[in-house]
């Protein structure tokens, strides 16, 4: 007599988006607000994060030109005319410039290009700092998730539960995927973080090499040191 065939196993449902998002209930909407701001921020900061926009290099050539003709109005003409964290500093910098003494003046230049560096990059990296906010919020509001899904479940069980997973499996799942999503947020936005923070940090520290080059051409030391070069 052939054995009676064991039952169908039934078919598991896949879970879509939109049933992951119920699950986890009240946490994955403050997660959902964190997820947009965290794809804002990252639009945000490629498009201003960049040589071409903070220190154009067609301005740049410009003022190196004006530098070495040793033309200080068209530079601060220049600067004025192309607002962006480079000319901004400079134009701060290259007013207390003075062409009778160019070497004496050049301290107090200096001083006042880095102190607006100092203010251009608070500017920029204004924007930038909210990846890290959102990096810090995401897992703690992710948690807060988990800690609700846990009194959740412990309620169920102290009412009858135990023994019953299949009351239990909605609190479960909103623990575990709030946690998830908390993570899944969390990290990419450290990432993108640190990476434009590094992109910025170059992008100063370049500009600190020109305008460096530019205070030279603008007092004339390349022209002096060619002059006192012994013959070859």
């Amino acid at each position: 007599v052939a054995a009676p065939a064991a039952p169908a196993t039934p078919a598991v449902k896949k879970m879509t988006l939109w049933d992951l998002i119920v699950v986890g209930g009240w946490a994955m909407w403050p997660l959902g607000f964190c997820s947009v701001a965290l794809i804002s921020m990252v639009v945000l900061n490629f498009r201003q994060v960049s040589r071409k926009k903070l220190m154009p290099e067609g301005v740049l050539v410009q003022l190196r030109a004006s530098a070495k003709d040793q033309n200080l109005e068209t530079m601060i003409n220049t600067a004025a005319a192309a607002p962006n964290l480079f000319t901004n500093a400079l134009f701060s910098g290259v007013r207390k410039f003075n062409p009778e003494d160019p070497q004496g003046s050049r301290p107090a230049v200096e001083t006042a290009i880095a102190e607006a560096v100092s203010r251009e990059e608070s500017q920029v990296g204004f924007w930038i700092n909210f990846l890290s906010l959102i990096t810090a919020v995401s897992p703690m509001v992710g948690l807060l998730g988990t800690v609700s899904g846990m009194i959740g479940a412990f309620q169920k069980i102290g009412s009858g539960g135990m023994g019953k997973p299949e009351l239990l499996a909605a609190n479960i799942g909103e623990a575990l995927i709030t946690t998830a999503t908390g993570l899944v947020i969390a990290i990419p936005s450290m990432f993108f973080y640190f990476l434009f923070r590094n992109m910025l940090s170059r992008i100063i520290q370049q500009a600190e090499e020109q305008y460096s080059l530019i205070l030279d051409d603008l007092a004339g030391s390349s022209l002096i040191v060619e002059e006192e070069a012994p013959p070859a």
